[in-house]
């Protein structure tokens, strides 16, 4: 029933298959020839439909059409139809009841049969389709009333080939149960039904009729047929093409859709992570990796651990998806292990990462750093250190806390060891908080990454007034959360710096030579959605806030550009010669108001120019200036409510 529905708002949309006024009307389908007597008054007394072949010399019954007696009676007509239009779906008895109801009412009949819907004709007894006709073969029909009258009719059974509005894929998304596509096209002659075509990718098959899940609908703007299907007939894993091929009412096929591929299975939404490593730590194997791009999609880490390359991988842990590291303890000094990562999404998981190997060598004991020296250079704290182990030691790692018996916590990144180097040095750009007194410690690390015992902790004060210089966000990157919305994202500055309050985001459009000096929005966290309902680009920055009253520098700028949504471009244009001085051009009507038409000429070579403006509510234009002898190309575009122009319609053109 869901069928009829869409069908009656598209029919009520669109162009009449057929003139009312016609006698007879024959059309070829796959089914067999339809035939409309367009006559309710013989409908009712009912008839009959012979019929003569190429070669034949007597007409033959081939169908008794009789008058509508019962609800009954409109029942069974329809449950016949089922085999013929099989997309109408589930024929209700309401469908049946409302057939009768318009049967005895007048009024009704005539809204029914302005639809010109065969599935509805054909139930009223107007129609009826010859299903032993042999495709290519002539016929001679003859329909006789029961008061006599008499309509004869001819047809070579073919298959007319529909010219509907072009298809176009708009989301080709391959889900995480089962691929979802989405095809539009213009509303104007938009095909009421459509076909499904499939084939496996790279096999060399033929497009096959896929039977799943399907629907049609109008858009928001009602300017266009949202064609949609989840297969829920497709494989895991297996990359498909597909594309939609239009249908009239009686099943003719016509316009084809442009062919889209993808690879069905939920791991394809779902990123694999990167750059995974391993490394030898006091007590075991580190394992870690790039921090996870698409956590909002994700459930957790999967971690898998074997001892053969190849083969025998088991589950050795479960990480949040805000982790970049896990220890493996459960391992043996000497022995070499193999892992892989799994990004588990709602219901499907990632491709497996590459694998990795790490071998456990156990605890290498280092001496600590010595000589360390803390002292103020250039407003920043810095410090100086010495270390004499030149074969077992492969770095080191910066300590720090502000409170003389809290927890020292790494503040740097790891600081090479070079022999030839003496001495070391490391200012420390994160110490934001002044007019307090820091305490630092250094550790040396191995080439197994045991880490040494901390070396002696000193202290430095820090001056008040001291003015650090703030570290600026970095890493901006953006990704569009549907079609207005659109989510910013940095590096979290709380990983390198202490005391950070919120974020200061400043938006400017692309002409405006610099950031406005207010603040266009606050944030606490490291992302920001911003609506842009208007198109055009924007240049974000961001700015980060220490102890609510000291800031960074701005970041580097990030463009973002929503792209204009345009109308539709005008449909069929034609145009005509009126006489030797006067073009006319003509084109369809859109299906949304338009505020105006532009029309668009180039005579020669010449480069197009605008040469009128009219109102939407005109679709024809007269041209009067035009030299006989010229060639003159023409093209239109639609301008809509918001003065948006859409693109170029099909070009035309006069003269030799």
């Amino acid at each position: 029933m869901k069928r009829i529905v869409w069908l009656l708002w598209l029919l009520l949309l669109s162009i009449p298959l057929y003139p009312q006024q016609a006698k007879v009307t024959m059309i070829g389908t796959p089914k067999g020839i339809y035939i409309d007597v367009n006559d309710l008054e013989m409908a009712k007394k009912g008839y009959v439909v012979l019929r003569k072949g190429s070669g034949e010399d007597e007409f033959a019954l081939i169908r008794h059409i009789v008058a509508l007696q019962s609800i009954a009676s409109v029942q069974q007509r329809i449950k016949e139809l089922l085999f013929i239009f099989p997309e109408s779906g589930s024929l209700s008895d309401s469908l049946a009841q409302s057939l009768w109801q318009a049967w005895e009412d007048p009024l009704k009949q005539q809204q029914y049969l302005s639809l010109q819907i065969p599935q509805i004709r054909i139930g009223f007894g107007l129609g009826l389709i010859d299903t032993t006709a042999v495709l290519g073969k002539d016929y001679s029909y003859k329909i006789v009333a029961v008061d006599g009258s008499e309509y004869n009719a001819n047809m070579t059974y073919r298959l007319p080939k529909v010219d509907f509005s072009a298809i176009k894929s708009i989301e080709v998304d391959p889900g995480e149960a089962f691929p979802i596509l989405r095809f539009r096209s213009a509303i104007g002659q938009a095909a009421p039904l459509f076909d499904v075509y499939r084939r496996v990718r790279g096999s060399g098959s033929e497009f096959r009729p896929v039977y799943s899940t399907r629907g049609i609908s109008g858009n928001s703007q009602n300017d266009s047929i949202i064609y949609y299907l989840q297969d829920t007939t497709a494989l895991q894993s297996v990359r498909y093409e597909y594309c939609l091929i239009g249908k009239d009412l009686f099943g003719n096929l016509g316009t084809s859709s442009d062919t889209v591929s993808l690879q069905v299975g939920g791991f394809r939404n779902i990123n694999r992570g990167f750059n995974v490593r391993t490394a030898a730590i006091d007590g075991g194997i580190k394992i870690y990796w790039e921090p996870l791009e698409q956590r909002y999609a994700l459930q957790n880490i999967l971690l898998y651990r074997s001892d053969n390359y190849d083969t025998n991988y088991q589950l050795l842990a479960t990480v949040p998806v805000t982790d970049t590291s896990y220890i493996d303890q459960s391992v043996r000094a000497g022995k070499s292990y193999y892992y892989q990562l799994v990004m588990q999404g709602e219901s499907g998981v990632s491709f497996p990462t590459a694998r990795v190997s790490g071998i456990a060598t156990g605890i290498v004991n280092i001496l600590p750093p010595t000589r360390v020296h803390a002292y103020m250079q250039e407003n920043l704290p810095a410090l100086d250190w010495q270390h004499m182990d030149s074969i077992n030691v492969a770095g080191f790692y910066i300590y720090r806390s502000f409170d003389a018996n809290g927890k020292l916590s790494q503040i740097s990144n790891f600081i090479p060891y070079h022999a030839e180097q003496q001495s070391y040095h490391y200012q420390d750009s994160s110490a934001t908080i002044g007019d307090v007194i820091s305490y630092y410690a250094i550790a040396a690390v191995s080439h197994t990454q045991s880490l040494s015992p901390l070396s002696e902790v000193v202290k430095l004060s820090i001056p008040k007034g001291a003015k650090m210089e703030i570290a600026a966000p970095r890493q901006l990157r953006y990704l569009w959360l549907d079609r207005e919305r659109v989510s910013i994202t940095w590096y979290d500055m709380e990983k390198i710096l202490n005391g950070v309050n919120y974020y200061q985001v400043y938006r400017k459009s692309k002409d405006e030579i610099s950031f406005p000096t207010s603040v266009f929005a606050k944030v606490e966290t490291n992302e920001f959605v911003d609506t842009l309902s208007q198109a055009g680009s924007y240049d974000y920055a961001i700015q980060v806030v220490i102890d609510s009253a000291r800031t960074s520098a701005l970041s580097s700028a990030i463009q973002v550009e929503k792209v204009v949504d345009k109308p539709l471009a005008p449909l069929k244009i034609r145009l005509y010669m009126v006489d030797d001085s006067k073009l006319l051009i003509q084109w369809d009507r859109s299906a949304t108001a338009m505020k105006a038409y532009n029309i668009y000429r180039s005579a020669g070579k010449a480069d197009p120019e605008l040469v009128k403006t009219i109102p939407g509510s005109q679709f024809e234009y007269l041209d009067a200036e035009i030299k006989k002898d010229n060639m003159y190309y023409y093209f239109v575009t639609s301008v809509d409510s918001n003065s948006i122009e859409s693109e170029r319609s099909q070009l035309v053109f006069y003269g030799e």
